[in-house]
């Protein structure tokens, strides 16, 4: 047994409790918030221990918080019922000691930490409208910004021009009709009178095999030095 007091340096501390069991209960905020608004003599909650059928499992233990300590904030929507959960069982010489100090009286020793324990809202009715006051309430309301400069506001584009651009590209040239193709290749020799193959390609945007059919019927291969490699109409075909 240890004594009454037991001298610290130049403090006594009082011993007189030091084999008080205590719990250690971790409570959510707003339980915690409404007991720092409640007197020093109002009865906050009552506890209540309910022993198990199974000798096995753990006792049942709930709290009930008084109606007195409701009316401290009837506006919030609060659940009174709660019930205690063991977290931890402390075992061996591991404890941890509570003091307290009021003034200038000497320490004293409250007790040991044999159980830590977390307080949860039971769920039901009162705790679902507990659950929706804090849910609204922490949703910022919508407010109305005054803009100081013009929005420029774009239409939506179906297809834009890079977009175009790719198509293109893959779809490659579209094939012409040989009329097609002669029509071209006849106004593009009325404005010279030489081409060569990489050029008519160019301009008729067709295949090199397409252009060598059609130019073999109206036009000439050059092989003389001036124009060598180039074509020209036949004779029949001219117009200069």
């Amino acid at each position: 047994m240890p004594q009454d007091t037991q001298e610290n340096g130049n403090k006594k501390n009082n011993l007189s409790e030091a084999n008080r069991a205590i719990w250690l209960v971790k409570v959510p905020k707003y339980l915690g918030k409404l007991w720092d608004k409640s007197p020093s003599e109002m009865e906050v909650a009552t506890i209540r221990i309910q022993k198990p059928a199974i000798s096995s499992e753990p006792f049942k233990v709930s709290l009930s918080l008084t109606p007195e300590l409701m009316e401290l904030d009837p506006d919030s929507p609060i659940a009174s019922e709660h019930e205690l959960k063991l977290c931890k069982t402390a075992e061996g010489t591991n404890l941890t000691g509570i003091f307290s100090t009021l003034d200038n009286e000497e320490p004293s020793m409250e007790g040991w930490i044999t159980h830590k324990m977390q307080c949860l809202p039971v769920y039901n009715t009162q705790y679902l409208k507990m659950k929706e006051h804090y849910l609204r309430s922490a949703k910022p309301p919508r407010r109305v910004k005054p803009l100081n400069h013009i929005v420029k506001n774009y239409k939506p584009v179906s297809s834009h021009a890079h977009n175009k651009d790719d198509c293109k590209r893959k779809d490659g040239p579209k094939m012409l009709s040989k009329d097609n193709i002669m029509d071209l290749l006849f106004q593009a020799f009325e404005k010279h009178q030489y081409y060569t193959l990489k050029d008519l390609q160019f301009i008729t945007k067709q295949s090199v095999f397409v252009l060598k059919a059609i130019l073999k019927d109206i036009g000439d291969y050059n092989k003389d030095p001036a124009h060598k490699k180039m074509w020209e109409l036949k004779e029949e075909y001219r117009h200069y």
